[in-house]
């Protein structure tokens, strides 16, 4: 689950693969890859393949639905006359849970991104599933984080997901002071909640408000 799009989901799904590769049952779905085919660019922009380069094996790897433009699924679906059916998703994911897989679910754009028709998103996929879940948010740490975060924490707690831990990606190649102070600022008004910033190492570090 993330703030927005590019905050950093398939880095976090990445870094998953790289440390559960011991633990075959681990399933990586991605629920609706949009912006496929739209705009020319290299193949590693389709999430799964990132999973596996990151090294998961290719059975363990599903991608449920694709779509052209790189909008909302709601959207990108709708232009090519096409809608996500949430039971049947729901149930594929359901009966892969229960037959004893441990399923690792990336959303797409952020918490309130549009699925359905009915203009629901991801969560409402969750409570259809009728199984426990733990959420992980992502985001960023540089400068327009605050609001956004806090905002996307407070849904998911409302709604009756509260995260589990807050992860931070850093933005390539920005070096704002905001990202400097912000990741104790937020570990400060969430607390409990665990806060994980990722170093130049790809390495998770907790910190400390």
């Amino acid at each position: 689950m993330a703030t927005d799009t590019e905050v950093g989901k398939t880095r976090v799904m990445e870094s998953l693969v790289r440390t559960h590769r011991d633990q075959p049952d681990l399933l990586y779905v991605k629920v609706a890859q949009t912006g496929v085919g739209a705009l020319p660019g290299p193949p590693e922009d389709r999430d799964i393949l990132r999973y596996l380069a990151a090294g998961a094996d290719p059975s363990a790897v599903w991608e449920l639905e694709s779509f052209r433009e790189p909008l909302d699924p709601m959207t990108a679906a709708r232009l090519e006359g096409r809608s996500l059916d949430r039971k049947a998703l729901a149930a594929r994911l359901r009966s892969a849970a229960e037959s004893g897989h441990r399923v690792v679910v990336e959303g797409s754009g952020g918490v309130l991104s549009p699925f359905f028709d009915d203009g629901e998103g991801i969560l409402s996929l969750i409570r259809a599933i009728g199984l426990p879940s733990r959420i992980l948010l992502v985001s960023h740490p540089h400068l327009g984080t605050l609001s956004a975060t806090l905002a996307a924490v407070r849904i998911l707690t409302l709604e009756g997901f509260p995260p589990e831990a807050l992860l931070l990606c850093p933005r390539s190649g920005v070096h704002d002071r905001a990202g400097l102070f912000n990741p104790r600022t937020l570990a400060r008004l969430l607390s409990p909640l665990p806060v994980h910033l990722e170093n130049e190492r790809k390495e998770w570090q907790q910190v400390e408000p």
